[in-house]
């Protein structure tokens, strides 16, 4: 699993560091202005991606000059005057944003009833027993890798990749999810829980088209992107914390869809986009029909 917190602290030293490189470069270039330069008959340079951090290798007659680290564009230059690739690759994506669900379970039939349990002498299940807390329930999306195509005069582009979709459910009600022998089940609690969430976690492939008109002319460019993810489960667990049980931890399928598929979509200003998610599959295999879906922004795209 990647170290998010180091990561973190990765990105937010860059541009310091790429600030500290650029000075050395510029002082460096300057004494060597003094001296007699020895003509460079081919010149070339390597570029290296991970998401808006750029780095640099300037050569000559194929020995390394120097390295430039550079904080801005994406995956793609805008730079008109160089020549565009049709394939880009980008590096550590990460995505971080709420998750909710649009919930059309059949309350009151045999359906829901069979799977929420209830003790004798209480009300049949509500949607209110499933509700969320809204700024706890944290959907956090890591890309490991990104890859565009070109498909169209290098505005169009075939998108896609793989990445861990990971989903934090924060219940308000102290529900406890359970396994007999045969099935899952949930039950109305008697303890007051602090913490009481349910995590997911899917292997998941985006396969996208994205639109980015401003790219061959080299400027600040709008990007827009659209398509269907596919996603295997690959992990599963409740957490619950209570003055009673403590931390209680549940690593468990239960009665979760191992296979889901969605739609996302994309849309931003260079480095800034948001993404909103819908999942087509429900949460649940069987009893409850509660389709998820996430919003949020994308920090490195």
């Amino acid at each position: 699993m990647i170290n998010l917190k180091n990561a973190f602290f990765f990105l937010l030293a860059t541009p310091f560091l790429a600030n500290a490189a650029n000075a050395q470069d510029t002082a460096v270039n300057k004494a060597r202005d003094t001296t007699v330069q020895k003509p460079c008959d081919h010149p070339s340079s390597d570029t290296a991606h991970i998401g808006p951090i750029v780095w640099v290798e300037k050569k000559c007659n194929g020995k390394v000059k120097n390295q430039v680290i550079i904080w801005g564009p994406t995956t793609i230059s805008r730079n008109k005057n160089t020549n565009l690739k049709n394939v880009y690759l980008s590096w550590l994506g990460f995505d971080i944003g709420f998750d909710n669900y649009i919930d059309k379970s059949a309350y009151g039939t045999s359906e829901v009833n069979n799977f929420v349990k209830q003790s004798p002498g209480q009300q049949q299940a509500t949607a209110g027993m499933f509700t969320l807390r809204q700024g706890k329930s944290v959907n956090v999306n890591i890309w490991p890798v990104l890859l565009k195509a070109n498909l169209v005069d290098h505005a169009l582009w075939f998108k896609t990749g793989i990445g861990i979709d990971m989903n934090n459910y924060r219940y308000t009600q102290h529900i406890t999810y359970a396994n007999s022998i045969d099935k899952t089940y949930i039950f109305q609690d008697s303890v007051n829980f602090k913490k009481n969430k349910l995590f997911t976690e899917y292997l998941t492939i985006p396969v996208m088209l994205d639109f980015e008109p401003g790219i061959k002319s080299g400027r600040s460019t709008f990007h827009l992107a659209a398509g269907a993810t596919f996603g295997y489960l690959v992990k599963s667990r409740t957490k619950q914390v209570s003055a009673a049980r403590g931390k209680v931890k549940d690593n468990n399928p239960f009665n979760l869809e191992k296979f889901r598929t969605g739609l996302r979509a994309e849309v931003g200003y260079e480095n800034i986009t948001l993404y909103g998610a819908y999942y087509l599959t429900p949460i649940h295999q069987y009893g409850l029909k509660q389709y998820p879906f996430a919003i949020g922004i994308s920090l490195i795209r």
